[in-house]
């Protein structure tokens, strides 16, 4: 098994061998940018052996990271310490589901939009493995069940859904319930929620370089579909389309978007501001 090093440990080398501190900043540092790495799982078991102390770091690290709403490449960071757990605890359902989780949080943040495919296929594939390993766990059928919605997997979702129901509070039951109507009736999104996602990815990215016309046709195409709308109400998207229509000089459309975005969130600051100076 080949033992990495940091480039300073290994420069400061005397003799053949490295140090036993060497040896631990080595492979934590691996595991931390590459838990999925050659011989991980061994790094992983001498970690827990032979430096618990980095352990218990890892775990200060994951605590103070659910307590702040970060960045999306802080998310991948935490990622990464849960997948260092998992590997000590293979059998421990709590890992996999929260990297399923913290994945299903990546997909919906408006700044990863252009990943939300991948990021949601991954969430499903570790909330899964949670599932198998806990089958009567209601917060991974749940979320297994939103997964599986976001994708257009509807008869999944129904089903995941269907066995939980009713161990929910009474307001997830209520929403679940519309949902799962809406899914019996056919009354879903035209297209995976997941496609509409990215579509929005690209709309955000085409708003920042100024192609307004661009991002406003992809944006107007996805408020298009009314069941989406209901589902999704995403205040951010009036914002934008409104900012897009005050780009190409028609400040009556951008003023309806804009108000939009205020009934759907009332402290939107950003649209609130930019509606006082519409006509400035």
């Amino acid at each position: 098994m080949p033992v990495p090093l940091l480039e300073d440990d290994y420069n400061a080398m005397d003799g053949s061998y490295p140090s036993y501190d060497a040896v631990g900043r080595g492979i934590y540092q691996a595991l931390r940018i590459n838990p999925d790495c050659a011989f991980g799982e061994s790094y992983a078991r001498l970690l827990k052996e032979a430096y618990p102390h980095f352990l218990s770091e890892l775990a200060s690290h994951i605590l103070m990271l659910e307590k702040k709403d970060v960045e999306v490449t802080y998310l991948d960071r935490k990622i990464n310490y849960l997948k260092i757990f998992a590997l000590i605890e293979p059998d421990n359902p709590q890992f996999p589901l929260e990297i399923g989780l913290t994945l299903l949080d990546k997909g919906l943040r408006l700044s990863a939009l252009h990943l939300a495919t991948t990021s949601l296929y991954r969430a499903e594939e570790f909330l899964r493995r949670a599932l198998e390993l806990s089958p009567d766990d209601v917060k991974t059928s749940h979320h297994l069940g939103e997964v599986s919605y976001l994708l257009g997997r509807y008869d999944d979702a129904a089903l995941f859904w269907g066995g939980i129901i009713s161990s929910l509070p009474a307001e997830e039951k209520e929403k679940l319930e519309r949902r799962l109507q809406g899914v019996e009736q056919g009354a879903t999104p035209r297209v995976p929620v997941v496609d509409y996602l990215e579509a929005i990815g690209v709309a955000l990215d085409s708003h920042q370089r100024g192609e307004y016309e661009d991002a406003a046709a992809i944006l107007q195409d996805v408020l298009d579909d009314a069941a989406f709308c209901e589902e999704f109400p995403l205040p951010e998207i009036w914002y934008v389309l409104g900012d897009c229509y005050k780009g190409l000089g028609m400040p009556r459309y951008a003023e309806d978007y804009f108000k939009e975005a205020l009934r759907l969130n009332p402290d939107y600051a950003e649209a609130e501001s930019a509606l006082k100076n519409m006509y400035e």
